[in-house]
C-alpha cells in the first residue's frame, strides 16, 4: 500500500519554517527563495487538508495541527538522516551512537577511558552530546549517561554507579590550614552554583554544624569548581569520581572524610525501542564493565 507521505521538500520547508517561525530563515537554510518555502508550505497544507501556520499581528505562528506535526517530524527526519549516513558510511559494518552526556562526566570520567573502547569496538563512532537537558525527540540521542534516579519517563535506565562526595583541596592547603573539619571555618568554601546545597548536605550527613556555609567563590561548572580547587582558591566538596585523576596526581587531596554518599546515581538512559541496536548494546556491555554494574 503506497505511504501517505508529502515531498521530502514540503517536509524540510515545514520543519525548518517551524523551528524558526520564519520562512526566511528557512529560505536561507535550504538555498531556495522566500516565495518557493511558501510554495512548498502551502501544497503540504493541501497535502494534508489542514492549516499549519497563521499570522498574528504580523507574526509567524503555528496552529495547532502544525505544533503536532512539528513534535513528530523533527525525530522522524533526525532518524531518517541517521540511517542514510549509517548506509553510506565507508565501513560496511560500521555504526554511529549518538550519546548524551552530562558534561563533567564526559570530561573528567568518560573521555580518558573512551580509548579502551574504541581498540575493543573499532567499527563504532561516538558522537557526544552534552546539550542539557537530554530529550530523546528533538536532541534525536540514542542513549544519555545522566545524573537522576530511576524515574525517566518513556525511558529505559540501567543503573551505573552511586556518586560519593568528599572534601578536596591542594596538599599544601591540607598540611598547613585544614587539618580537620573544625578547620572549615578558616578557609573559603568553593560554591557550585549548580548544586548550591553541596557544602550544607555534606556536613549535615558529617554530623557536623552546616550554618555559614552559603560564602565563598561561586562557579557555574564543575571544570571551574575544579581549576579553583586546584589552584588553591578554597576547599571544594565534588563527587570523587570526577577527581579521580587529580587525586592519583597529588594535585588534590582529600584531608579527611567522611564519604558522603549522594542522593542520587548515575543511570545508561535510553528510548526502550533502541534495546536491540548493536552500537547500543556494545556500549552498554562495555560501560558495565567499567562501572561494575550488572550487565542485566
Amino acid at each position: 500500500m503506497r505511504r501517505k507521505i508529502p515531498s521530502p521538500v514540503m517536509l524540510q520547508a515545514f520543519e525548518l519554517s517551524a523551528r524558526t517561525l520564519s520562512f526566511t530563515q528557512a529560505a536561507d537554510s535550504l538555498n531556495l527563495t522566500q516565495s518557493a518555502i511558501s510554495h512548498q508550505i502551502q501544497a503540504l497544507e493541501d497535502f494534508l487538508g489542514v492549516r499549519l501556520f497563521e499570522r498574528v499581528r504580523k507574526r509567524l505562528q503555528l496552529t495547532s495541527a502544525g505544533e503536532i506535526l512539528l513534535l513528530r517530524l523533527t525525530p522522524a527526519l533526525d532518524a531518517l538522516e541517521s540511517a542514510i549516513i549509517e548506509t553510506v558510511s565507508t565501513e560496511p559494518a560500521s555504526s554511529v551512537l549518538r550519546l548524551g552526556v552530562v558534561p563533567a562526566i564526559a570530561t573528567q570520567w568518560l573521555i580518558p577511558r573512551l580509548p579502551r573502547f574504541q581498540r575493543e569496538h573499532p567499527r563504532i563512532t561516538l558522537t557526544l552530546v552534552t546539550r542539557l537537558p537530554f530529550n530523546f525527540q528533538n536532541n534525536s540521542l540514542d542513549a544519555a549517561i545522566n545524573l537522576g534516579n530511576t524515574r525517566w519517563p518513556g525511558a529505559r535506565s540501567d543503573w551505573l554507579m552511586d556518586e560519593h562526595m568528599i572534601v578536596v583541596c591542594t596538599p599544601e592547603m591540607a598540611a598547613t590550614t585544614l587539618r580537620s573539619p573544625d578547620d572549615l571555618p578558616r578557609v573559603p568554601m568553593l560554591q557550585m552554583t549548580f548544586r548550591p546545597h553541596a557544602w550544607h548536605d555534606w556536613l549535615t550527613a558529617s554530623g557536623l554544624p552546616a550554618e555559614g556555609t552559603a560564602g565563598g567563590m561561586r562557579f557555574e561548572s564543575f571544570s571551574l569548581v575544579l581549576r579553583a580547587a586546584v589552584a588553591g582558591l578554597g576547599a571544594a566538596v565534588v563527587p570523587r569520581l570526577l577527581v579521580e585523576e587529580e587525586l592519583e596526581n597529588g594535585r588534590l587531596v582529600s584531608p579527611f572524610g567522611p564519604v558522603v554518599r549522594s542522593p542520587t546515581s548515575y543511570y545508561l538512559v535510553y528510548p526502550p525501542a533502541n534495546v536491540t541496536l548493536p552500537a547500543l548494546q556494545a556500549f552498554r556491555g562495555w560501560l558495565m564493565q567499567q562501572t561494575g554494574a550488572p550487565a542485566d
